[in-house]
């Protein structure tokens, strides 16, 4: 019987196509690990492994928070601009609202229009509460919702590979140079896409 699960698991069928697509198994210290459904701001629901295949920065935020989260999207801004061209075109970026009841997908996207996120490469989503607590205890952010509505947070931006294994993580908004150092070796290599 488990035989069967783990060949279920390995293969997706898709019905009506006649094609099989391998799904390969996620290494056990992936942050990917992790199920959570997603509302991006296109209004698509998407997984925490959504780039999966590629190095990515995560972190997470709420969009009317005045100043710690604008700096945060900076920083991260900051950090990938001293990646050359092709680096910068590897990486990826999701940022999570643990207050998606605000930032619903048009408020994501008014965010990402903001700050000039690259659309291709910057996913701005939002997750509901119970699975905003289990994202932030994974990615080590603690947060509080205040009675005045706003949060108090920490700031963390974490980089994964592209099975989503941890590399490095900064609280530093700016100027971590051996954080700076790991995002330039991860995002060097030419990707090989994750079967799916």
């Amino acid at each position: 019987m488990k035989t069967l699960r783990n060949l279920m698991r390995a293969a997706l069928v898709c019905f009506g196509t006649a094609c099989v697509c391998a799904a390969s198994e996620l290494p056990t210290d992936s942050l990917y690990q992790l199920r959570a459904d997603l509302r991006t701001q296109k209004g698509d629901t998407v997984g925490l492994d959504l780039y999966r295949g590629h190095p990515a920065l995560i972190s997470m935020f709420y969009g009317s928070c005045p100043a710690a989260c604008p700096m945060l999207i900076t920083g991260i801004q900051v950090y990938e601009s001293h990646l050359g061209e092709s680096s910068r075109a590897r990486l990826r970026v999701l940022l999570v609202s643990f207050d998606a009841e605000r930032d619903t997908p048009q408020q994501l996207e008014r965010l990402a229009h903001l700050h000039q996120a690259d659309p291709g490469r910057w996913t701005f989503a939002g997750a509901s509460e119970p699975q905003a607590r289990k994202i932030a205890a994974l990615l080590g952010i603690r947060y509080q919702h205040l009675t005045n509505g706003e949060y108090e947070h920490s700031l963390l931006i974490t980089l994964v590979d592209a099975e989503g294994r941890v590399l490095a993580s900064t609280t530093k908004v700016v100027g971590d140079t051996q954080f700076q150092a790991k995002l330039q070796a991860a995002t060097a290599t030419a990707i090989t896409p994750a079967i799916h």
